[in-house]
């Protein structure tokens, strides 16, 4: 199958390109992107697309580098189409890493080319961004995954279609296509030589100190050289596979979250009722959406939060990147920003007969008002008391728990620690510091959620009562 044959195929399999797409190319100078450009040049007119070049100068080889921009520049102009450049200094001073790590300069100038991708696009109003990685390059990604360590995600390799930068204002619809990809690199050699298409080569390829090198220079040929030439597609075609495997999890995850998400969080009962092998999974999803981006969320922070949801004690936290964490308190699951966080301090304030108060430092509203219905409270959040007992007790107050608290629950002969209360009605630790306790005088005489003593209960004889509620 010739090239231009195998390309229209692969756009047409993904759905690639639609008539009229304002298409923003990649172009390093290497082959592939220049066989990229000029075959998008060619179906340019069947297809009206609107062309433009991008070029991300990484300042790693000095004028080698500088002279790339200057190449690319030139076919943008020969081809009369818009060019966009910008430079990045990856070796100078101002590196964020401030070490000489090859694959982490790598990582980083990845992360500054698709980022100024998407600050064209954005610019531009652009919804495509083509870049040239080929077959090739699929079968190196996923043995550098699995080298790495990586789980069934990291072999499905280079998807054909993502989205190029959901969290980009501007950006958010566009895409990133690789109409190379199931091309191999010999045929895009090929293709270059019959066309008489000059390029450049970058002699840090030849680098076997990055992992994908060495993978493409020494691992790969002696594999090669001990399969019967199908390696290659055997890889594809299992990328493909897992490909298809993920998308349909995705849906099954995707249609089970609602019955274990909860506010933001998880359900640890509802979660635990899946099947266990869907579980991983779900944590995967819900950091996902809580996080906006699994990135530099490994195998082992998965297995880290499964471990706490699924284990015997009732609290834990896993740390994640990006100062996040992951918290269990009984049944209930969070993900929290501890960047910025303090501690609660101690608060007391007056509460009115009737209105509202609001307790900033535990993010909650107490409302009271009088009522002459003898109806029960409608959950634990609302107590009710007989008015004409609670003046006789002194002066109402809201105050959070201090050690030692204790409450005379009602029906009791003995007081109990409220710290205990909270351990038997499962408070979070979270919030054990933050909740409003109700006391008349010195006595403590409510609990939201938790208990309340027998003071001022509402009786036969009552004819008002007090009502508090926490919200």
């Amino acid at each position: 199958m010739t090239l231009d044959k195998q390309l229209a195929r692969t756009l047409a399999g993904n759905r690639m390109l639609a008539p009229g797409d304002a298409v923003l190319v990649g172009v390093s100078g290497g082959p592939d992107s220049v066989a990229l450009l000029h075959l998008l040049l060619e179906l340019a007119p069947s297809l009206r697309l609107k062309l433009e070049v991008a070029h991300v100068e990484h300042g790693i080889r000095g004028p080698e580098s500088r002279d790339d921009a200057e190449f690319v520049r030139g076919i943008a102009a020969g081809l009369s189409l818009p060019f966009h450049l910008t430079r990045l200094d990856l070796a100078g001073p101002g590196r964020r890493d401030g070490g000489n790590d090859a694959g982490n300069m790598e990582a980083l100038a990845r992360e500054g080319r698709y980022r100024f991708f998407a600050d064209v696009a954005a610019r531009r109003g652009i919804g495509k961004v083509a870049v040239g990685h080929n077959r090739d390059d699929q079968v190196e990604t996923m043995i550098m995954w699995l080298v790495r360590g990586c789980g069934p995600e990291g072999l499905r390799g280079m998807p054909a279609v993502r989205p190029l930068a959901p969290g980009v204002a501007g950006a958010e619809k566009a895409v990133l296509i690789r109409p190379l990809l199931e091309v191999a690199r010999d045929e895009i050699h090929a293709f270059l030589e019959e066309r008489g298409l000059d390029h450049r080569e970058d002699r840090t390829n030849r680098d076997t100190r990055y992992l994908r090198n060495w993978i493409r220079r020494t691992l790969l040929p002696g594999l090669r050289e001990r399969s019967d030439g199908g390696l290659d597609q055997r890889l594809v075609r299992l990328a493909g596979m897992l490909r298809s495997d993920h998308a349909l999890l995705e849906r099954q995850v995707a249609g089970a979250y609602p019955g274990v998400g909860r506010e933001g969080g998880l359900d640890r009962a509802a979660f635990l009722a899946l099947e266990p092998e869907l579980r991983p999974w779900m944590v995967r999803f819900w950091l996902d959406r809580g996080l906006g981006t699994l990135r530099g969320v490994g195998f082992s922070h998965v297995e880290a939060v499964m471990g706490v949801i699924e284990g015997s004690r009732p609290h834990g936290k896993v740390s994640l990147p990006g100062s996040w964490t992951v918290v269990r308190e009984y049944d209930a699951v969070r993900l929290v920003r501890c960047a910025g966080e303090s501690p609660v301090g101690d608060y007391s304030y007056p509460l009115p007969m009737e209105g509202e108060l609001a307790i900033p430092e535990a993010s909650v509203r107490v409302e009271t008002w009088r009522t002459g219905g003898r109806e029960l409270p409608r959950d634990g959040r609302e107590a009710a008391f007989d008015l004409g007992r609670l003046k006789r007790g002194g002066e109402l107050q809201v105050r959070n728990f201090r050690p030692g608290d204790r409450l005379r629950p009602l029906g009791m002969t003995g007081h109990k620690k409220v710290k205990d209360l909270f351990i038997e009605r499962r408070v979070p630790r979270s919030r054990r510091r933050c909740l409003p306790l109700l006391l008349s005088g010195d006595e403590i005489v409510w609990v939201p959620g938790c208990a309340r003593s027998g003071f001022a209960t509402v009786g036969s004889g009552t004819r008002e009562v007090w009502r508090i509620r926490v919200s």
